[in-house]
């Protein structure tokens, strides 16, 4: 397994950069279950090899839902980040190069620290994604304004900081490690890690939009 950390463009949107995970998973395709979340991922072609692209997106809440906001949640493969994977890879143009003042996506890979392997850090991230989605669903976390925080950045980089990624020493450089060129707003900020490594209950409320 190879992980990446991925930055694109915003849908339809000329500033600001979305990140998500791009995970390498060999030479044929395969299947992930993550148990708590009753999920099945299965790695698709990116470039000349096999992977799973994860991000968490701004989705609307469902009709029966009280919430005033949209919700952060897990969304495997897409469209657009599928899209960019692709391209950053070595495939064909996204869905997004059309754009006014298109940029490629940008990567960083992804290290596991010294005791650990590569599938070791790739499934981690699988298990403490299985765990948000089933501790979000339960108490969710708004995809709000800018001045309340939380977003697709947020959640990429709270993953690293609980799986054993090796990651820089000291805020500041921690802080530089996930800014990509361009805007990557909230990328500073991070979800409790309650929601990445155990099913909590209850959880921490995560933006005031649900108080």
């Amino acid at each position: 397994m190879e992980t990446y950390l991925l930055a694109r463009d915003l849908n339809g949107v000329p500033v600001g950069r979305h990140q998500f995970f791009v995970i390498l998973t060999g030479n044929s395709q395969q299947a992930f279950r993550l148990q708590h979340s009753n999920q099945t991922l299965v790695s698709r072609k990116i470039g000349q090899h096999y992977g799973l692209v994860l991000g968490a997106q701004n989705v609307k809440s469902s009709a029966q839902s009280s919430t005033k906001f949209n919700r952060l949640i897990f969304v495997p493969f897409e469209h657009a980040d599928f899209s960019c994977a692709i391209e950053y890879f070595g495939g064909a143009p996204s869905i997004l190069s059309g754009q006014f003042g298109y940029k490629k996506a940008e990567a960083k890979r992804v290290m596991p620290k010294n005791g650990y392997t590569e599938t070791q850090l790739g499934l981690a991230i699988l298990s403490a994604i299985d765990f948000y989605i089933v501790n979000e669903s339960n108490q969710p976390i708004a995809y709000p304004p800018p001045w309340l925080g939380k977003n697709s950045n947020s959640w990429t980089n709270s993953i690293l900081d609980v799986v054993p990624a090796e990651l820089p020493n000291g805020s500041k450089a921690r802080q530089k490690h996930a800014d990509f060129n361009g805007a990557d707003a909230a990328h500073d900020v991070r979800i409790h890690q309650m929601y990445f490594k155990g099913l909590c209950n209850p959880c921490t409320v995560q933006n005031p939009a649900y108080r």
